[in-house]
């Protein structure tokens, strides 16, 4: 662990979105308050400004001050040994910082809130609530955490995604966050390797620190105690047309009148309804304002959290958005009646018939589940169809429930479906010494047939949170207006013509989304050449404000499984146009593209740019293995450590002819060149050892959301037979493939659009990240530099893996950025991504301003000239990196599901492996998953609630995030083999391959 500046770690410009503007309409009907509506003196002012009045207090008194305002017990702290039965609690769910982007040099006043250190903050993880004080940020393990000085006296590390509301930065006195600090703490904190903290404080604190630790308190439980108060406010009283306070009044005003619809609403507005009562005719007097991070906020926040059956919170950065999805009124009415049947079941009562049917019915379809198994293991997988029964109407609503329990994951706001399906599945499996969790109930729905055997739900977990993202944005799901697609030749006297090329679209053979092709241009009597990047131009038909690039906007990028992928764009007649090397009829067989263009020298250097609209025809479309075949690369080395597939048939695009390859080689050597003049001075490649799974038996996609009632299948789906899963183990050479070298021109193609823009001053989105730093090693940058391949830029990742660095995640930012890790340590134009439309919706950003300004340089007027202002672009950008970490958290989780399932088939065989139906290749090597394996350490050693665990590599599987657990103080070397035993491998709820040390 290690300390990070003194500084906000989460800029506060992301927290804009939420603290930008003041309330705003969700209906009609509802009384709000206009932004120029100049706010009132009230009397509740009083009690708003207590707080600050406290604060001006604590920093004006001495050491042995105390608050006026009451009498309080006073608080007494000392130095108590081990762990609390609340910390235990808390960090019994350890939530990783999520990866993805910062953002970073968003212009603004500067008076939003952010997570500053001295922040006053409410963190919820595993049902636990703690309102606690930031005093500073570390890192343990890598990640970076925040230090939370309690109530109690307590000192907790907790991420950055456990904050769900922060105070106002003038509540606590920086100088009373200082007093309750010192340089040792920090530096004890440092060498804590405790993913939950300090078992104690090891070094001894003064009188002076225990005294503001003390005062901090005070104001803590001030702070609960005024929260409480204007909770119990909020929830007395009568509002609107006779309907109660509370929550349950603000669900019934926005709640939406369409019975399956859901709506959103923020805090502060929940704040602003109940303070403002109406009796049907105009008030008198000025209605209430509420700022975002004020007491009466919070205190409506507190209430909303509390009714999870009514609001659900926002999956993001809660503190950021203060935004809560109010569940639509069908769903509640299930849940009321899933509950009225649990409790007359209880009791005897007759309303518990449906459950009691229910439980029968899955019971039996259960054993027949189990009995097909049986009996069919290992045959060819097909459809059961004997005599299945049809669920009723309220069965579903029990199914629905076990779905809810299996949807809703958040540790930060407990799901109101997760007692209900306990108490479901605990009848229909009465064993008292069986655990149920959503892990047990996810692995009784699929037996029950309810989930499809080729089904990891990661796609309708995606659809799930799309679905809330699109509610919180207030954008329809519906995209089957297709009118306001553009006609397509707006902008097509600008193309230019380079159909006479022959443009190279290599991809991988499976690749469906092929966005971008490479063309040379030689030039006559010069060593440079004309590198043309052309990509495919789906801007041309979908404007902004098209629905189809508003749904784009929230999933952020295309989402790919190993059961099947999701498009950005659904739209079959615009794949079928844009993808390129499409069979296309129009504009005599061209597809439009933008081209990014540079003139470069035979070491790498680039002469001259050019962007431009462009035409082409007919790409050659061919994949990365067969110009590595006829290029004569070092393949990409792959096995398969259970066998392979006795048959397998691999998609067939077109093969590398003879004259082809001049223009590759030429190409592929000045790829080499530039990634060498990229790598001079800066940046860092590294690949783990990977593997990958394909489905080789799947006989339809997975449901898109089965989460959804409508979706729910109406009886069960049995199969007899095995699923089919190819496993294969990979890893790159240190050379320079084909799909390395395509990359470097996406990459240099970036740069290109990047500085286009930023010489334009067009209002764009630059990613940037910055040189990792040495907090508590003796290593040095410039020493791993000098450990790179040269001219490759190529690290080993077990030395990127070492302890004692801040690496600080990428970023965005309005300016052109440096982009270290990547190698560009000066700003430059900065960098961009621009050659994936299909694919990214930041892509797409990128494309409608260049075509804006290309359109606006060439004398056009109108729509197509105007590009997206800045805030626009910010706020497409945020929105869309939220849903692009989806897409990726779901890829990952789904490829690590199948590898799960895979190795956990060969742990259960009673004969090891193979395992039938695989072929073993002739001196290819198994793995035994059930005897000894080998594993590299990757992680620094961790404690927390459960025991002490390291991460390690199990290059043998091509897995690198398992969890070995051992002894605790052990001690390795980054990279040092270990060997272990398998102990367990999980699917459901989340993912994960537990490891133990073979003594």
């Amino acid at each position: 662990m290690a300390l990070l500046p003194a500084r906000s770690v989460i800029p506060s410009g992301l927290a804009r979105r939420a603290f930008a503007s003041t309330s705003r309409s969700c209906n009609a009907h509802h009384t709000r308050v206009d932004s120029s509506t100049k706010q009132p003196q009230l009397k509740a002012r009083e009690l708003l400004e207590t707080l600050a009045a406290d604060a001006t207090l604590l920093s004006t008194s001495g050491t042995s001050g105390s608050l006026k305002t009451e009498k309080p017990a006073r608080v007494k702290f000392e130095v108590a040994e081990g762990q609390s039965n609340d910390r235990r609690a808390y960090f019994v769910n350890d939530v990783d910082a999520e990866v993805g982007l910062d953002w970073e040099s968003i212009d603004g006043d500067g008076s939003t809130a952010g997570l500053e250190i001295g922040r006053v903050v409410e963190c919820r993880r595993s049902g636990q609530v703690s309102l606690g004080l930031i005093l500073a940020s570390i890192l343990i393990g890598d990640r970076p955490r925040f230090l939370l000085l309690r109530s109690s006296g307590e000192i907790w590390p907790v991420s950055a995604h456990d904050v769900q509301f922060v105070m106002p930065v003038s509540l606590m006195p920086s100088s009373l966050t200082e007093a309750c600090w010192s340089p040792e703490l920090l530096r004890a904190w440092a060498q804590s390797e405790s993913s939950s903290g300090l078992a104690s404080e090891t070094t001894s604190t003064t009188p002076e620190m225990m005294e503001a630790r003390r005062k901090v308190a005070l104001m803590l439980r001030r702070v609960q105690r005024e929260t409480e108060r204007m909770c119990g406010k909020f929830r007395g009283g009568t509002f609107g047309r006779g309907l109660i306070g509370g929550a349950e009044g603000v669900w019934e005003e926005w709640a939406s009148e369409n019975e399956s619809e859901r709506t959103t609403i923020t805090a502060v507005e929940a704040a602003e309804y109940i303070l403002n009562p109406s009796s049907g005719t105009a008030s008198q007097s000025s209605p209430i304002q509420i700022k975002p991070n004020t007491l009466p906020a919070y205190a409506a926040h507190v209430l909303l959290m509390g009714r999870p059956d009514m609001f659900i919170s926002d999956e993001g950065d809660m503190w950021a958005t203060g935004t809560f999805i109010v569940r639509s009124k069908a769903e509640r009415q299930r849940i009321e009646r899933v509950q009225r049947w649990i409790e007359a079941h209880r009791s005897n009562g007759d309303d518990g018939e449906p459950l009691r049917s229910f439980v029968d019915r899955a019971k039996a379809v259960i054993a027949l589940s189990e009995k097909i198994h049986t009996e069919a293991e290992g045959d060819p997988l097909k459809p059961y169809t004997n005599d299945l029964p049809s669920w009723s109407s309220t069965d579903l609503d029990m199914i629905y429930t076990l779905f809810g329990a299996v949807a809703e994951t958040r540790s930060t706001q407990t799901s109101p479906f997760l007692s209900l399906a306990i108490a479901i599945v605990r009848l229909i499996t009465p064993d008292p010494e069986e655990v149920i969790d959503r892990g047990t109930i996810t692995i009784l729905l699929q037996k029950m047939g309810m989930i499809l055997p080729w089904d990891s739900l990661e796609t309708s977990k995606m659809a799930e949170s799309n679905m809330k993202a699109l509610a919180k944005a207030s954008i329809s799901g519906d995209t089957k207006d297709e009118g306001e697609f553009l006609q397509g030749n707006e902008l097509d006297h600008l193309r230019i013509d380079y159909s006479d090329q022959k443009v190279y679209v290599i991809d991988d053979a499976t690749a469906s989304e092929l966005d971008d092709g490479i063309a040379l241009e030689r030039i006559l009597n010069s060593e440079d050449v004309w590198v043309h990047v052309h990509v495919a131009d789906p801007t041309r038909y979908i404007s902004p404000a098209h629905s189809l690039a508003k749904r784009a906007s929230v999933m952020g990028s295309s989402l790919y499984l190993p059961e099947g992928n999701c498009p950005l764009f659904s739209s079959d007649v615009i794949m079928r146009e844009l993808s390129l090397g499409a069979n296309v009829q129009r504009d005599e067989g061209r597809q439009g593209v933008v081209t990014f263009s540079a003139r470069v020298g035979k070491n790498g250097e680039v002469h001259d740019t050019k962007v431009n609209l462009g035409w082409i025809k007919k790409p050659r479309v061919v994949t990365y293995s067969s110009v590595d075949r006829a290029l004569g690369l070092t393949p990409v080395r792959s096995y398969r450590p259970f066998g392979g597939p006795q048959t397998f048939d691999e998609p067939v695009k077109s093969e590398v002819i003879s004259s082809d390859m001049e223009d590759l080689g030429k190409l592929y050597e000045l790829a080499k060149n530039i990634r060498a003049k990229r790598y001079a001075t800066a940046g860092f490649d590294w690949t783990w050892p990977s593997s990958s799974v394909r489905i080789l038996n799947q006989q339809a996609p997975p449901n898109p959301d089965v989460f959804a009632l409508p979706n729910i299948p109406s009886s069960p789906q049995l199969f007899s037979g095995s699923l089919s899963v190819d496993y294969c183990v990979s890893s790159s050479p240190a050379t320079l493939t084909s799909a390395t070298m395509v990359a470097e021109f996406m990459i240099l193609a970036g740069r290109l659009a990047a500085s286009f823009c930023s010489e334009r001053e067009i209002p764009m989105i630059y990613r940037g990240s910055t040189a990792p730093k040495p907090v508590a090693t003796k290593s040095t940058l410039d020493q791993w530099l000098s450990l790179r391949i040269p001219g490759m830029g190529i690290i080993d990742p077990y030395v990127m893996a070492e302890p004692g660095w801040y690496r600080s995640s990428a970023f965005v930012s309005l300016r052109p950025s440096t982009h270290w890790i990547m190698g560009f340590d000066v700003p430059g134009g900065g960098y961009v991504r621009a050659t994936s439309p299909l694919r990214r919706f930041d892509d797409m950003l990128v494309h409608w301003q260049i075509k804006a300004a290309l359109a606006k340089n060439h004398g056009e007027t109108g729509k197509l000239a105007k590009g997206l202002e800045k805030e626009e672009i910010v706020t497409l950008a945020q929105r869309s990196d939220e849903g692009a970490k989806r897409a990726k958290r779901a890829g990952i989780n789904a490829e690590m599901f199948w590898k799960t399932q895979v190795i956990n088939q060969h742990f259960q065989s009673p004969n090891g492996c193979p395992v039938p139906g695989r072929s073993v290749k002739e001196g290819e090597e198994l793995v035994n998953v059930r005897g000894e394996m080998i594993a590299r350490i990757a992680g620094v050693s961790e404690s927390s609630v459960f025991g002490e665990w390291t991460t390690v590599v199990v290059e043998s599987l091509g897995i690198h995030v398992a969890k070995m657990e051992h002894p605790a103080g052990k001690i390795w070397k980054m990279g040092e083999e270990v060997r272990v035993r398998l102990k367990r491998s999980e699917g459901w709820p989340n993912p994960r391959i537990t490891l133990t040390l073979a003594e």
